[in-house]
């Protein structure tokens, strides 16, 4: 009787290590992140009339750890 109470407290033991060996590896992975920081966020083109061409460049930086994909733009 002795012996399978040993038994089974290896087991549990090793059940423990193994969920928080999970929950640990989870958390590292979730902390990479892309993050996207526009400084201007909005321009203002002033008067456009149809026909013209009008043009800014939106700078955008990723000082996340991981790719960052713009899937979609749309104007406001």
């Amino acid at each position: 009787m002795m012996q399978n109470y040993s038994h089974m407290k290896k087991i549990r033991i090793f059940v423990l290590l193994l969920a928080a060996a999970v929950l640990g590896l989870g958390t590292v992975a979730a902390s990479g992140a892309p993050r996207a920081v526009v400084d201007e966020k909005n321009h203002d083109f002033g008067t456009a009339y149809a026909g013209d061409d009008v043009f800014h460049t939106f700078v955008i930086e990723n000082p996340g750890d991981a790719e960052l994909l713009i899937k979609s733009v749309r104007t406001g």
